[in-house]
Order: structure tokens, then sequence, then C-alpha cells
């Protein structure tokens, strides 16, 4: 018995020997635990710096990562005074091999891109106009064609309107009564002739005192990547509404109410939609940083009396355009060089249209900027991996919407529907959801339930797409293009505007021409 328990009792001290960790294993864990110190000091310096230099976002978020930072640089420090060495080193085996997987995940989420409306259309077998916005311009011009690209009104925030010969204008209309180049997402350019005015809209429909419904919103209102018919306007039409568009990709409130005042409050319809799509709240700081918009808001009498300045606002966008395809056409040719290493100087000029010269210059450029253009690309995308930006994104880990004073945009609402309703019309709110909000971890721009409790307030009436047509839908996904994010497409257009005709019939609402 003696003898077992002498045997016990070495064999329990060869045991402590061996957990025991060795002195290079001590020193490792005692690097991780400091890691873990500065790691956290840089994300505590770095919040402070985004909260001071981020003022549009919510500082809840940086203060949170602060708080959380702090509080780990305290416990890293505090393992590392008090820790016995055996919990120290599984602490620091279980960090690393946390930091291993994360960081692995991320690389692969950074790398592994999402495929595009043409490699599935090619997997589907479905027709895909791979002809890029310059290349498609190029072909309606060489067809006798004069065409223009579509533009948004928010390209003018910074400058504040355009320069004319009488004063600075700002345009929320496009260039009126020409041929339009505007987005492919279904395998198709969209490409409609643009209105008196240079909206989405079909001529001759702004007849005052006979139109039933004026639609404002962005790119969806105005129908983007669809067809010139099956944009939501053109479904009204087809129902028997007088319909005209006043929407603009890029929109934001402000510049919608600027479209409301310059353009409704004359042709007075009996309905006006106002649309809102997710994010719209956003464009709201962007678009206050112009003193002219800023003036529809603060000057009730204000008007730049664009609908009698159409010729002088097509002046100026051709200008404007012009410059604008110059520059894109570089840009085409750059990402053509790029991308197509092995492109001759008459393959470049034959697909951009380019003069000989710049393009042997382009091609010279690219030689020389190759390595800075990779060297860039490594930096971008090493940055994106350290901030973990794809993991935060899908755990939802990211600075919220915008800091945005809502109550401006209450405002916007409350003085557009005392001008609806000052003529006799009425105004309904039309929440229309995107993919984002709806189908992604990327819904930082969703403010639903604070906008809808806003309409509310004033008592709009609401037309709640997402609620009526998308969650009831069997099937929503196939409401975009490729089921993959980006605009509706037509099938999602038009059961938008069969949803907004059926809630129009319920408050027995019909057409104008229905009641002669």
């Amino acid at each position: 018995m003696t003898f077992k328990r002498k045997d016990m009792k070495n064999n329990s001290k060869e045991t402590e020997r061996i957990i025991e960790p060795s002195k290079f294993t001590i020193k490792f864990a005692n690097t991780v635990f400091v890691l873990g110190i500065l790691f956290s000091v840089l994300i505590t310096v770095y919040a402070v710096y985004q909260n001071n230099n981020s003022p549009e976002y919510s500082s809840t978020f940086y203060y949170s990562f602060i708080l959380f930072a702090v509080l780990a640089a305290a416990l890293f420090g505090l393992g590392l005074r008090i820790l016995r060495d055996e919990l120290k080193v599984n602490m620091s085996v279980l960090f690393i091999t946390t930091a291993i997987s994360v960081y692995g995940f991320e690389t692969y989420l950074q790398f592994h891109s999402e495929k595009s409306y043409q490699s599935i259309a090619e997997q589907m077998g479905d027709p895909y106009d791979t002809r890029n916005k310059i290349e498609v311009l190029n072909d309606l011009i060489d067809s006798g064609i004069v065409a223009y690209p579509n533009y948004s009104p928010l390209e003018f925030i910074y400058s504040n309107g355009l320069n004319t010969d009488k004063g600075r204008i700002y345009p929320l209309g496009g260039i009126s009564n020409h041929t339009t180049v505007y987005c492919n997402e279904s395998g198709f350019w969209t490409i409609f002739e643009s209105d008196e005015y240079g909206f989405n809209n079909p001529k001759g429909l702004y007849n005052t005192n006979n139109l039933d419904i004026v639609l404002i919103g962005d790119s969806i209102i105005e129908g983007a990547c669809v067809k010139p018919n099956n944009s939501i306007g053109a479904v009204l039409r087809e129902l028997g509404f007088n319909a005209i568009s006043l929407g603009r990709g890029g929109n934001g409130p402000i510049i919608e109410f600027a479209s409301l005042r310059e353009y409704v409050e004359l042709l007075q319809p009996k309905i006006v939609l106002w649309g809102y799509y997710d994010g719209d709240l956003a464009g709201l700081n962007a678009e206050m940083k112009s003193s002219i918009l800023q003036k529809y808001l603060n000057e009730d009498a204000f008007s730049q009396n664009l609908i009698s300045r159409q010729d002088e606002i097509d002046s100026v966008l051709i200008n404007h355009v012009n410059q604008k395809y110059e520059e894109e056409i570089i840009r085409a040719s750059k990402l053509l060089i790029q991308t197509n290493p092995n492109l001759t100087i008459q393959d470049i000029v034959n697909a951009t249209g380019i003069d000989q010269l710049i393009a042997l210059q382009l091609i010279e450029e690219r030689v020389q900027n190759r390595r800075k253009i990779k060297r860039k690309k490594i930096i971008n995308h090493t940055i994106r991996i350290l901030k973990l930006k794809n993991f935060r994104l899908r755990i939802n880990l990211i600075s919220k919407s915008p800091n945005v004073n809502k109550s401006i945009f209450k405002d916007i609402l409350h003085k557009s529907k005392q001008i609806i309703s000052g003529y006799g019309g009425k105004m309904y709110f039309v929440y229309l959801p995107s993919f984002h909000s709806m189908y992604s971890t990327d819904s930082y721009v969703r403010n639903k339930e604070s906008i809808l409790q806003i309409v509310t307030e004033l008592e709009i009436p609401i037309i709640d797409v997402e609620s009526t047509v998308f969650e009831s839908h069997q099937d929503p996904l196939s409401l975009f293009p490729f089921r993959i994010a980006g605009h509706y497409n037509a099938a999602g257009y038009q059961l938008i505007a069969e949803e907004i005709e059926k809630r129009l019939n319920v408050d027995n609402i019909i057409p104008i021409k229905s009641t002669k």
C-alpha cells in the first residue's frame, strides 16, 4: 500500500510537470494579451476619430464601440496581471483561433464576388445586352438618333445647380423631347423618349385640370431599368388614369418637394402619389447643402419657374451632358484597357469612339499605372478585411442610418399636403421597399417604422407596398431582375401599380375620363 501511494504521488508530480506550460508558451500567451490591449486601443482611437469626422452618423454606434474597446483593453490588462499561466495559455489559444476563423471568413467574403446580372443571364440562357452605356449612345448616334445619357438632379447639389446667362438654375427634369439612355438590369437597356420637360412620360399629358395622378419620387417612380411602357406611371395609364411621373433617379425629399412646387402646384392633379423608397431620407443631408434647394423649404413663394424655362434648361443640360459624355468615354476606355490588356488601339477606337492618339496615351498610362492600381486594390482589400466590413454587414453591426432631422422631412410632407389639399387634391404616401431592406443583411437604410409614424401623424393615407405586394407574394424575389438586388422588374412595377389602383378604387377615386 505504501508503495502504491508513493507511486501515485510520483504520477501526480509527473502530471504537474506535463501540464505546466513552457516559458515560450507563457511568453506567447502574454504577447496575445498585449496585442489584445493594443488592438482595443486602436479600435478606441478609430471610433473616436470616426465619431468626430462623421457627424451625419449616429454617435451611439461609435460610443458602443468605444465602450466595448475600453472594456476589452481593461480585461486584457487585468488578465495579463492576475490570471494563472495555464489559464492565460488556454485563453490565448481561444483568442487566436477565434481571430483566425473570423478573419478567414471575412477574407472569403471579400473575394467571393456575387454573381452579376450578365453572368446569371448567361447561366439561364437568356439574352443580355453586353454593351456599356457609351457603346449604346454611340450606336444610336451612328444610326442618326440624337441621344443623351440620363442624369440625376442629385449631381448638382454641390455645384448648387448650373450656371446660365441669367444666373444659376437647378434643373429638376431632364433634356426635353430627346432619346434618353438609362440603365440595364434585366438584359436590355432602358431607352425612353423624354417628354416636354425631360421626364419619362409620353408627350402631350401636361393638361391642367385633366390630370388624375402625378407621381413624385426617385428612380423607382421614374421607371428605372424597365421598358417605358412597364413603369408604374405607364401601367396606371393602361388602367385608365391620366398619370405622369416626375420621378428622377437619386431624388431625395427636398428635390421631390421642389418638383411638387414647380410642377404639381401648376398642374393641380386630383391625386399626388409620393413614392418613398428605402433610403430616400438619407439624401436629405446632401440636399441641404444646396442654397437653391433650401429656398424651397424656407421661402413659401420661392420658385425657379422651371416649367416656363425648358429651353434654357435644355441648353445648359446639353452642355453639361456633353462634357460628362467625354469624361465617360475616357473612363470607359480606361476600364476597357484595364480589363482587356490585349486590345489594339484600333479595337479601343472602334469600341469607344475616342481618338487614336488618346487611345495610345491611355495604353501607355495603363502600363505606367498597372502596379499603382494593383497596389491600391490590395490596400483597399486589406482595409476592408481589417475592419471586418463584410462580416459586420452580415451581423448588422454597422453604422446606422445617417442622422437626419426628421422634423424637416415631416415639415416637407406637411407643406406638401397643404399645397395639394389647397387646390382640392389628395396626397397618398406610397412606401416602396428595397431588396436590401427585405432580403439582405445590408439593411442600415431601413427606417420604415419611424417614417410611417410621421406620415400617420400627418393623416396622409399610406399605401404600404411591402405589406400588400411583397409580403403576400408567393415568390417575391421574382419581382427583382434575376432575383438579385436591383430595381423592380416589369412584374414588380405592374403589381405595385395595380395595388395603387385597388386602393384608389376603395376610396372611390375614378379616372377623370370615366366621368365624362
